[in-house]
């Protein structure tokens, strides 16, 4: 990811949270604002812009300890992002430091897999690098009654312990629990104590049939070329970052003159100039998604419509050659037909 954005010091009034918050509690941050007003921020934090702000994708907590250090600029890696990679990556993130509880992380799975329709417990595991058990066992948390999600998050039960207790109804979960609490036992002695309360044994795991992993490309042109669309995509990337935080910082200046109407009018100018190179480099990344392979990350999950407006936008072309001329400065025409 280091490849596709770029590094600035950013004003942190112009900086908020994400909307959509994996991790809702973020106490306990003097430790961290200490360690921070001592060797400085070592990690910048990572942000999108959206609309006229910068939003965190991942950092929350360093952003909030220094708000509280009241610093003015804050180093940030500003990346390009549409909201399913946004996402992907503060998960990929708060999962591999471990920052989020089993609820947290069970919320958020199941958000990215039912609420937003992003992708299957497969996908998602192969997202974070995990098996699709682990995906599948943390979703299935929430199928638990509050009072035991709330032992878990206390730790006074383990996650793979409350998960033995699904075959019981909610009554039978809650005695079990008191139990377990002050009884520790192990889980196979809590099996028992499962079946021999419902009388059932437990059901199966998770059918490995589930499980589809991605294709391997093996043809050496194939690889050669996707290798090629991939090195264009970041590039593209990393260029419409740089341009879109390049037109906000313009627009500070564009403000900053008040009486010479002359010079702020010269300055609208190349602001168009700058607009217009952002949507070449938009369009750009549009044809080239529809080439890239479905699994990519930020390939599109309707390709048959892309095609068709790719295909809609060629003909634009060759009735009206001098549009989107820009294209054919690549020198790549085999990528973008």
């Amino acid at each position: 990811m280091s490849q596709l954005g770029v590094l600035q010091e950013i004003h942190i009034v112009r900086i908020r949270h994400p909307t959509i918050r994996l991790r809702r509690d973020l106490s306990n941050l003097e430790e961290l604002a200490s360690s921070i007003r001592q060797h400085g921020l070592l990690q910048p934090i990572v942000v999108r812009l959206k609309e006229q702000e910068y939003e965190v994708v991942a950092g929350n907590r360093r952003l909030a300890a220094c708000r509280i250090l009241k610093l003015r600029k804050i180093s940030c890696h500003v990346v390009e992002l549409t909201d399913k990679e946004a996402y992907e990556i503060a998960l990929v993130e708060n999962v591999h430091h471990k920052t989020m509880n089993p609820l947290e992380e069970a919320m958020a799975f199941h958000q990215y897999v039912e609420g937003y329709g992003w992708g299957g417990v497969s996908e998602l595991a192969r997202r974070l690098g995990r098996s699709q058990e682990f995906v599948t066992k943390r979703i299935q948390l929430l199928q638990l009654p509050k009072k035991i999600q709330q032992e878990i998050i206390r730790w006074r039960i383990t996650p793979s312990v409350a998960l033995e207790m699904l075959p019981l109804d909610s009554n039978a979960m809650e005695q079990v629990a008191d139990f377990i609490i002050n009884n520790p036992l192990t889980k196979e002695e809590i099996r028992d104590i499962v079946r021999v309360t419902n009388k059932i044994e437990k059901p199966s795991s998770v059918n490995d049939d589930a499980f589809y992993p991605s294709g391997i490309y093996v043809a050496k042109d194939k690889i050669a070329y996707e290798k090629k669309l991939y090195m264009l995509d970041k590039t593209l990337r990393k260029s419409i970052a740089v341009m879109r935080s390049t037109l906000v910082s313009f627009d500070d200046i564009v403000n900053s003159v008040e009486d010479d109407w002359v010079l702020k009018e010269l300055l609208m100018q190349y602001r168009l100039v700058i607009h217009g190179d952002i949507d070449t480099f938009l369009k750009l990344r549009e044809r080239l998604k529809v080439k890239l392979p479905r699994d990519y990350p930020s390939a599109s999950p309707e390709p048959h419509r892309q095609h068709k407006k790719a295909k809609m936008d060629r003909i634009d072309n060759e009735s009206n050659p001098t549009r989107d001329t820009a294209i054919h400065l690549w020198g790549m025409k085999g990528i973008w037909q």
